[in-house]
Parts: C-alpha cells; sequence; structure tokens
C-alpha cells in the first residue's frame, strides 16, 4: 500500500513496486486530478512523486495551453517521458504540443490510448505521430502565437525576421485552409478540426 504521494508504506512493496509503472500528474487545478483517478486506479499504476525510470509525467492540458508552461520549464531527457492529455482535437494543436519532444499527445477520452501512452512514456518511448502537414518550425511560430507572442516579439525569440514569421505563418494558415492569422489561432484554442 502506498501513502496518498506514492511513498511505499514497507519495503516489501517497494521490491513489488520495481516493475511497476508509476504516474507524475500536473494539473492547473488539484480538482482536475480527479479527470483521470479512474483511468489510474483501473490501471496497474501507482502515483509517483518524481519523474524517473518507470515512470511516466502526465500533463493535464486543461486549461488549453496550461501544458506550455510546464513543457517550458522541462528538461528534455523529462519531456522525453511525458505526455500530454487534452481536450483538443484540432491536429495542429496536438503537433505542436508534440514538438516539445515530448513521448505522446492523447485525447481525454480515450482511457485506452491513455493507459498505452503512459506505459511507453515511463520508457521514453516516443509514439506520437505527426498529424498536420505543417514543418517544425511552422509549429515553433504557432506556440509562440499561441503563447500572445506578436510578429516582432517571435521574430525576436526566434531570432528571425518578422518577414519570415510571416511567411510562416501564411503557409500554416494556407495548408490548414483558413483565412486569417486570428481565424488560426481562434481554431487551434477552440479546438476544431482542421
Amino acid at each position: 500500500m502506498t501513502t496518498h504521494d506514492g511513498v511505499p508504506k514497507s519495503g516489501m512493496e517497494v521490491l513489488r513496486m520495481k516493475d511497476r509503472v508509476g504516474v507524475k500528474l500536473s494539473v492547473a487545478v488539484d480538482s482536475y486530478a480527479q479527470l483521470l483517478a479512474s483511468v489510474l486506479a483501473r490501471s496497474d499504476l501507482y502515483v509517483a512523486a518524481t519523474i524517473s525510470d518507470n515512470v511516466a509525467h502526465v500533463l493535464l492540458d486543461l486549461p488549453v495551453s496550461w501544458a506550455f508552461g510546464k513543457l517550458d520549464a522541462m528538461n528534455s531527457v523529462d519531456r522525453a517521458r511525458t505526455v500530454v492529455v487534452t481536450q483538443g482535437s484540432h491536429t495542429a494543436y496536438s503537433d505542436v504540443i508534440a514538438s516539445y519532444h515530448i513521448s505522446g499527445v492523447v485525447p481525454a477520452g480515450n482511457e485506452a490510448e491513455i493507459v498505452s501512452s503512459i506505459y511507453a512514456a515511463s520508457a521514453a518511448l516516443r509514439t506520437y505521430h505527426w498529424q498536420s502537414n505543417l514543418t517544425y518550425m511552422e509549429l515553433r511560430v504557432t506556440r509562440l502565437l499561441l503563447k500572445g507572442y506578436d510578429t516582432e516579439s517571435a521574430a525576436k525569440e526566434l531570432r528571425v525576421s518578422s518577414k519570415t514569421i510571416n511567411a510562416h505563418v501564411s503557409n500554416a494558415i494556407g495548408k490548414l485552409g483558413l483565412d486569417s492569422r486570428s481565424q488560426y489561432v481562434a481554431a487551434l484554442y477552440g479546438q476544431h478540426r482542421a
């Protein structure tokens, strides 16, 4: 039996947990953890305090784009063990999250996919398959737009010209069949499929 923070109560449990997969859950609001409680309860997973071998980090992306700040603060090793569970359905939004080089991005409603992604992430296996046809640079620019950057600040952040930023935005808008930058950002935040 573990305590509420996932720490084993006995030495015997340490031996049993050695081969089990753990989950470090990160949420914006503690009550959001209940959204995944049933998934964890039905699986042979335990709650862990830190990311390590056999422990996956699960970020619940509620509200939309909350995961960006957490992913920005993480090192690449921890991101490789991270799964982002999102309520979104827009392919480009999922790709923007995946562009952080994480293990996976899964929809909140798919319990089987969440569990399999947790197991993969615990071994730092990347399972995500790109869904939009946006380039990595278009995804990086989109990430900055979703974080509230304007053209000038995005150009400064990425050390490119404003003209380059505008070209990437224009290409992304065209590929997704949208008409404007505001429509593009609204579609990703609104989570509508392109």
